[in-house]
């Protein structure tokens, strides 16, 4: 089958992770996708990891990975003549996704905003394009502190805890995406366009682990206790003979099943973990099974204790997951040829749809440029003054 953005071109600007994140998915799915960066290639290209620890401008570890399959065109933004050039694609777009600076992403929108049939629109920007804030420059980390989930994502009565590096900026870019497929079925299904503003804080905030639904119904932030649970157990990370297993075990019938798994089904009948007396005796519990744990790995605890229908799982650290044997049998993960670093190890298809998903290598910067010019109908003429003027 024909993949399911094939056809389609979308536009991106900006240079940065989550405006990456976010095409990534229409590149993957069969659009071609336009990447319009800074002619020194922005921040995300300079984001370590880098293969052998040397730093290059088209292999760092982040471009690799949300750059798939796409076509780079080296453009100075900032330039009249640079966003003529934007405006030109983006009436031969479909979609014109951005994160620039809002007056910059105004300046953009507003040249464009008379040309026929241009493309819909989706902005990103840490606060969006009013309020107080609408000028105030964000990383990941901040956006994350601003949205209230680094507040609850901490040990209570410890520090607030970042996410991974760049997971929230991914977020905002998945928001986006979604956003994006919408105003590309509203405009092939009604022939309507639309312009889609995404303010990264709002993106975040609106995610379910932001405790802020549980704080509007009850009115409280709820204490966050460190470790696993020593009330309700076992709940929480425990540790075995080579890293941690994650319990859901406490309420029934899983604790008594566990009991069994661990060869004690004595428990369930022994007057300390039943019914509140189970809360004041959680030492002796571990006194079980704590034991039958440290002698046994991750998967030797899932393997064992599935066969009893426990709530348990193992705690997979990175290098993990590419020899995990579901990952494997579905495929999960998948290696790219990326010319000049090698072969690349990727996250597969985010969701599965028969044939429609490929990850391509990621292009190198500026690598498109004339191509993509020739294209909008720019003599040689005109690009050697563009270089020249230092616009591409």
């Amino acid at each position: 089958m024909d993949q399911p953005f094939e056809g389609l071109r979308v536009v991106e600007a900006g240079g940065t992770v989550a405006v990456a994140a976010a095409t990534k998915t229409f590149s993957d799915f069969g659009a071609d996708v336009l990447k319009v960066e800074p002619l020194d290639g922005g921040v995300m290209r300079r984001m370590v990891p880098f293969p052998d620890d040397r730093p290059h401008i088209d292999r760092g570890g982040f471009h690799l990975a949300f750059d798939t399959g796409k076509r780079s065109i080296a453009l100075d933004l900032a330039t009249p003549s640079g966003r003529e050039v934007l405006t030109a694609l983006a009436a031969n777009a479909d979609l014109l996704v951005l994160e620039l600076p809002p007056e910059v992403a105004e300046a953009v929108l507003e040249t464009s905003g008379d040309v026929p049939g241009r493309a819909s629109t989706v902005t990103i920007s840490p606060h969006g394009f009013d309020g107080p804030f609408r000028e105030r420059i964000e990383n990941d980390m901040s956006m994350f502190a601003w949205s209230t989930r680094m507040h609850r994502h901490a040990v209570e009565g410890s520090e607030p805890l970042r996410y991974g590096p760049q997971v929230p900026s991914a977020q905002v870019g998945a928001t986006a995406a979604a956003a994006g497929s919408a105003a590309l079925w509203r405009k092939t299904e009604h022939g309507e366009r639309a312009d889609i503003q995404i303010a990264g804080v709002e993106a975040l905030a609106g995610n379910v682990d932001s405790w802020f639904v549980i704080w509007s119904m009850a009115g409280v932030n709820l204490p966050r206790g460190d470790g696993p649970s020593k009330m309700a157990y076992p709940a929480g990370n425990y540790a075995c003979a080579d890293g941690y297993v994650l319990f859901a075990a406490q309420g029934e019938p899983f604790f008594t099943r566990l009991c069994a798994g661990i060869g004690h089904p004595e428990l369930t009948e022994d007057p300390r973990f039943m019914d509140e007396a189970r809360a004041m005796h959680w030492d002796d519990f571990m006194t079980f099974l704590g034991p039958w744990l440290g002698a046994r790995t991750r998967n030797e605890v899932f393997t064992e204790l599935q066969r009893f229908g426990v709530m348990v799982a193992p705690v997979l650290e990175a290098p993990d997951v590419l020899t995990d044997p579901q990952a494997v049998a579905r495929g999960s993960f998948v290696e790219v040829d990326q010319p000049g670093a090698g072969t690349t190890t990727l996250a597969g298809p985010p969701f599965r749809l028969d044939d429609a998903w490929q990850a391509r290598p990621a292009p190198q910067l500026g690598e498109h440029t004339a191509d993509v010019l020739d294209e909008l109908g720019y003599s040689r003429d005109e690009q050697i003054a563009l270089f020249r003027a230092g616009v591409i």
